[in-house]
């Protein structure tokens, strides 16, 4: 469980943090419009994954300006952002690969798009 709960953070930070100084206050913005925080994340791949969890991602995709005007997720933006911001070359390579084969198609709302991509992504990387 925390495993996955870390893979989740470190997806997280690694393609975000690192982009913009005002990644922790995009981060406490999004939480508290969603009520959410990192302290309530849960296991990613467990089923009852919060709502309000998945919506704080959607709303990191969106500050970000990872989603498309469909929905669905931008890989060019994803993979310029992981280009940018991870600077380990072997973690880079498993987040591009990740990229190219998880799902990025729009799902029911944008807070599962978001879910379901990031959850794809934790989990590849964390395997490879």
């Amino acid at each position: 469980m925390s495993h996955l709960k870390l893979g989740l953070s470190l997806v997280l930070l690694t393609s975000y943090s690192v982009l913009s100084d005002k990644y922790e206050e995009i981060k406490a913005e999004c939480g508290k419009e969603h009520k959410f925080s990192e302290e309530n994340m849960g296991d990613i791949s467990d089923p009852a994954f919060s709502h309000e969890a998945k919506c704080a991602l959607a709303c990191l995709f969106e500050k970000y300006d990872v989603f498309k005007k469909d929905g669905s997720i931008d890989i060019a933006k994803e993979k310029e952002m992981t280009e940018e911001g991870v600077k380990n070359e072997d973690l880079k390579k498993k987040f591009l690969k990740a990229i190219d084969e998880c799902d990025t198609s729009a799902k029911a709302d944008k807070c599962e798009t978001a879910y379901e991509f990031v959850k794809c992504k934790t989990k590849k990387v964390a395997l490879m």
